[in-house]
């Protein structure tokens, strides 16, 4: 290549570069976006919900509008993936477990102390895409996804029991 096209090519990319200021581009490097964790795909599920909250959707009759996007915590996952395993091992599916244990009483046992939470559960989806479809499809379980006090969630999933925890400090 001859040199002033090199030049130009170079002047041409820095002029690219520079244009783009850091306000322009998100940062994502404080995000934990796990691809795989308690047996879900974690971004996945993560980006799906955060498209719905980003977008708004209808739960049931009522307009949801736009809500921040959640970040991953690791231990709302760990609750989750631990009531799904519990169902699974049981036999039951219920937001309570056979011993009275509630989703507030999950995370707390893993050192998660929220102002605000929720829960879903389902059974029987095999992918990400199914669970989150049947969620939006349940005016409840779409509410707690679009609630704009929940900041953080976690998930898990054992067999085909489905559990996705939400939470605020």
């Amino acid at each position: 290549m001859k040199p002033v096209y090199l030049f130009l090519l170079f002047a041409v990319a820095a002029s690219l570069i520079a244009s783009c200021k850091k306000d322009d581009v998100t940062d994502h490097s404080n995000v934990q976006r796990p691809d795989f964790a308690y047996n879900v795909k974690a971004a996945t599920l993560l980006d799906l919900v955060n498209e719905a909250r980003t977008k708004g959707c209808k739960c049931g009759e009522t307009n949801m509008p736009a809500v921040p996007a959640l970040t991953w915590n690791d231990q709302l996952g760990q609750a989750a993936f631990g009531h799904s395993e519990d169902m699974k091992q049981k036999g039951y599916f219920s937001h309570d477990a056979p011993d009275g244990s509630t989703f507030v009483d999950r995370i707390k046992a893993v050192g998660y102390i929220p102002v605000a939470a929720a829960e879903n559960i389902a059974s029987g989806q095999t992918t990400e895409q199914q669970v989150m479809n049947s969620w939006l499809k349940s005016e409840g379980h779409c509410r707690n996804i679009m609630n704009a006090r929940l900041k953080e969630m976690g998930a898990g999933r054992s067999g085909n029991y489905w559990t996705q925890v939400f939470g605020a400090k």
